[in-house]
C-alpha cells in the first residue's frame, strides 16, 4: 500500500499537466465545439518563445506574463486563420484546421529552434522532497499547485462573471446570445484566448521539468485529450477526473512488475480505459454538469 501511495504522488506532475491542457481544450470545445488538435503545438511554442526570452535576460517574473500571453495570441491565431474560414463547412472541416495549425506551428518551431531536444528554464527552484525511496521535485510539485490554481480561476472565471456568463450563453445559443447583445464570435475568440494562454502554462512549466522538444512537446497533450473525453467535452469537473484518470493511470504503471515488461504498456491501458468509458458512456460524448448547464 506505502508503495502504490508513492507512485501516485509521484504521478502529480502527469496529473497537472493533464488537467491544465484538458482544461484549456474544454473551453474551447464548449465555445467553438472545435476538438483542438493543434493545442499541444501552441503549448510547445509558448515553451520555445519562454525560454528564448527568459535566455535572452528577461527576468522570469516578466517572461512567465509575456509567454502566457503569446500563447493567448496564438490561440486567437489559430482560430481566426484556420478555424473560422471553415465555419460554414463542418466541425469536422475545422478540426482538420487544427491539424493543419498543429503541422505548421511544429514544423516552424523545428526550422527556427532545432529539432533537437534540450533542457528548459526552470520556473521553480531544484530540489526535492525525498519520500520512501524516491523523490519528487518542487517543479513537479509546483506544477501540480498551479493546475489547482488555473482551476479555481477558470472556474471563477466562466461562473461568477459577466465574461463567463457571455461565453456561456454565446456557445450555447449564439442567436438568442446577439438578442441580447452578445457578439457571439468575440466569445468564441475569447474562449480560444483562454485556451491558448492554459496551454502555453502547461507548456511551459512541463518542459521546464522534461525536456523542450518540438515533436515530444507537442504530443504531450495527446493523454490530456483522452482525458477530455473520459470527464466529457462539456464539463471542467470532468477535465480534472479524467486527467486524475489519465494521470494515475501512466504513473501507477511502474508499480505493477508485469506491465514494466510489456512496451507501451501504459499507453495500451490509457487505450483500453478510454474505450471502456467510451463505450460505456455510448452517445452521451458530452458530459455536462448539474440543473443543465455546463461550464
Amino acid at each position: 500500500m506505502a508503495r502504490l501511495l508513492v507512485f501516485v504522488l509521484l504521478s502529480l506532475p502527469l496529473i497537472g499537466a493533464y488537467a491544465i491542457f484538458s482544461l484549456g481544450l474544454v473551453v474551447i470545445y464548449r465555445a467553438s465545439k472545435v476538438l483542438n488538435l493543434a493545442h499541444g503545438a501552441m503549448a510547445m511554442v509558448s515553451a520555445y518563445l519562454f525560454n528564448a526570452v527568459s535566455e535572452a535576460g528577461l527576468p522570469l517574473f516578466a517572461a512567465l506574463p509575456v509567454a502566457v500571453a503569446a500563447g493567448g495570441v496564438l490561440g486567437w491565431g489559430v482560430e481566426r486563420l484556420f478555424v473560422r474560414p471553415l465555419r460554414t463547412v463542418s466541425t469536422t472541416a475545422q478540426t482538420v484546421g487544427t491539424v493543419a495549425a498543429f503541422g505548421l506551428l511544429v514544423a516552424g518551431a523545428g526550422k527556427i529552434w532545432g529539432t533537437g531536444g534540450h533542457g528548459a528554464t526552470r520556473v521553480f527552484p531544484e530540489g526535492q522532497i525525498t519520500i520512501a525511496s524516491s523523490g519528487i521535485r518542487y517543479g513537479d510539485l509546483g506544477l501540480f499547485f498551479v493546475m489547482l490554481v488555473v482551476s479555481a480561476g477558470l472556474y471563477v472565471l466562466l461562473q461568477r462573471t459577466g465574461v463567463g456568463l457571455a461565453m456561456r450563453g454565446a456557445a450555447d445559443n449564439p442567436r438568442a446570445a446577439s438578442l441580447m447583445g452578445v457578439n457571439p464570435q468575440l466569445a468564441t475568440s475569447g474562449a480560444w484566448v483562454i485556451g491558448g494562454s492554459t496551454a502555453a502554462v502547461a507548456g511551459i512549466l512541463l518542459a521546464a521539468v522534461t525536456i523542450l522538444h518540438p515533436v515530444v512537446l507537442s504530443l504531450q497533450a495527446v493523454p490530456a485529450l483522452v482525458a477530455a473525453l473520459i470527464g466529457g467535452m462539456g464539463s471542467l469537473p470532468g477535465a480534472l477526473i479524467g486527467a486524475a484518470i489519465v494521470g494515475g493511470t501512466q504513473g501507477l504503471v511502474p508499480a505493477l512488475p508485469s506491465l514494466q515488461r510489456i512496451e507501451g504498456s501504459a499507453q495500451l491501458l490509457l487505450t483500453l480505459l478510454a474505450l471502456g468509458v467510451m463505450a460505456a458512456r455510448g452517445e452521451r460524448y458530452v458530459a455536462t454538469d448539474v440543473r443543465g448547464g455546463a461550464l
